[in-house]
């Protein structure tokens, strides 16, 4: 008979989440009743068909103790367990990035240690295997510091680091986060079929696949892994040698990196598999929300992006039974490569679509709250270093919708245009403090009837932008950073950076 277990999930140094019920479950032997224990809460189940579950009742932030399940027979306990805030950060690499790979990373590994911020990386497989479950019994929560966090999210790092200084209530960090992820990858196959482009994503995939047996797979991805340690040692060689070296110049010696990897049923780029082997095992854990930071794998979905990203957060908030859970995510930053920019960039709106399509999410799903770092991107490096915005910025989101502060946590936002003669006037929201350009205010297009758009000359007047062109005599539309990479010195005097925007939706 087994004997009494908890899922991996629990663990030594875990954060458990404040001030509501606690789901606290595993497996046991038939008919036993567990008894569980933490702080000054106590719960009972009774195993049923092999399994339990039970909820401690609320307890208040910082509250530190021994979590200890028992049926009589077995105990287990969990040392140095403490009360606070739990939060998720899901999504690509610009999440999954390191602290240590960050910027000053050295520096803010070394100075990292708090008690208050506890650690715990969903195991990064696939496949639910024999290998899986046993790097899962392996696997843990960690208490923040220099010898444990340097493969930590920098996002989730310095999201948590502030939101604990500001709050005092200690932060709990689940990643759940790889690297070149499409969406479709964090969805369920059946939450995916309910939409359009959901389904699309599925069949997508599926012809890329095609007749291709697992163990063909396989075989591509020894030769794939081959191929990509080689390059990848031939271009770290390079770059030591001349740590400047342009993406084009490394692509036309070493040749393509490899990207994509072959497809494949037990990939882990396939529709729904991290679902599974990642966000499954770890719901319905109780958490104070989600950090989001994804979409640069789908560029080519940049039209179906908002409608994928509203079935996402319908996913996972259905998961954990909580609608209303909040969901803050990241706008994606300017963006281009070498090539890009000396092809132009015109036609190249993709990622503009995606920003856009990210913020009407913020709009119209409830709870919801979006970072926006348009001025945070990296010329040629679509993994920028500065994750200390990025994270600053996320947790003004969380200070404000899922803490109830009042400091301010957008920066300034489209709310409409104005014709004034041979002139366009843009209005904001959350300009009330006033505007500032950072360098020369660049950036505004205007465009007339004919919907043509040229470079426009803008001046700050109060909480507007005034924006004109000779070459359009009576404008009517306007667009502000709308492209994949270009300037971005408008703020507000809170140092919080405008958000691109286009003044009509049918612009080119």
């Amino acid at each position: 008979m087994a004997m009494l277990q908890i899922v991996p999930i629990f663990s030594d140094n875990m954060v458990v989440q404040r001030e509501t019920p606690v789901p606290v479950w595993g497996t046991g032997i038939e008919g036993k009743t567990v008894t569980v224990r933490f702080g000054t809460g106590k719960a009972e189940a009774v195993v049923r068909n092999g399994k339990w579950r039970c909820f401690l009742p609320p307890q208040h932030a910082g509250v530190t103790d021994s979590l200890r399940a028992s049926d009589g027979d077995t105990e287990i306990r969990f040392k140095n367990v403490i009360a606070g805030d739990v939060w998720l950060a899901g999504g690509q690499s610009n999440m999954e990035l390191e602290l240590q790979n960050s910027l000053n990373g050295k520096e803010e590994l070394a100075a990292c240690a708090n008690v208050n911020i506890r650690i715990y990386q969903a195991v990064k497989q696939a496949v639910v295997d024999d290998a899986f479950l046993k790097a899962e019994r392996n696997n843990g929560w960690n208490v923040c510091g220099p010898e444990t966090a340097g493969a930590l999210s920098a996002v989730a790092y310095f999201f948590a680091r502030t939101v604990a200084a500001e709050t005092g209530v200690p932060i709990g960090i689940i990643g759940c986060n790889w690297g070149g992820t499409s969406i479709s990858c964090w969805m369920s196959e059946e939450q995916l079929r309910r939409s359009k482009a959901g389904q699309k994503c599925l069949d997508d995939y599926a012809a890329r696949i095609g007749d291709k047996t697992d163990e063909q797979w396989e075989a591509e991805m020894e030769a794939y892994f081959a191929y990509q340690r080689v390059w990848e040692s031939r271009v770290q060689e390079r770059r030591k040698r001349e740590p400047a070296v342009t993406w084009e110049t490394l692509k036309a010696e070493y040749g393509e990196c490899p990207w994509p990897q072959p497809a494949g049923r037990k990939s882990p780029y396939c529709p729904s598999n991290l679902y599974h082997s990642m966000v499954r095992r770890i719901a319905p854990f109780a958490m104070k929300g989600f950090l989001y930071y994804q979409g640069e794998e789908d560029w080519d979905r940049a039209d179906d992006y908002a409608e994928l990203m509203c079935y996402l957060i319908g996913q996972w908030r259905g998961d954990w039974g909580n609608r209303d859970m909040p969901f803050l995510f990241v706008q994606l930053p300017m963006y281009a490569t070498k090539e890009e920019c000396d092809a132009g960039l015109e036609n190249s709106k993709q990622w503009c679509i995606i920003r856009e399509n990210q913020y009407k999410v913020s709009r119209f799903v409830a709870n919801t709250g979006m970072a926006v770092i348009i001025d945070r991107g990296e010329f040629d490096n679509i993994h920028p270093l500065d994750k200390q915005t990025v994270g600053f910025r996320l947790a003004l989101q969380a200070l404000k919708k899922a803490y109830g502060r009042e400091s301010p946590a957008d920066g300034p936002v489209f709310r409409k245009a104005e014709n004034e003669g041979g002139a366009i006037r843009v209005y904001f929201a959350n300009a009330e403090i006033g505007l500032e350009s950072r360098g020369e205010l660049e950036g505004f297009e205007v465009a007339g009837e004919d919907g043509r758009y040229y470079k426009a000359d803008a001046k700050i007047e109060g909480g507007t932008v005034c924006a004109s062109s000779d070459k359009a005599a009576a404008p009517v539309r306007v667009r502000y950073a709308w492209i994949k990479w270009g300037p971005t010195p408008l703020y507000a005097k809170n140092g919080l950076a405008a958000m691109p925007f286009r003044s009509c939706e049918d612009d080119i």
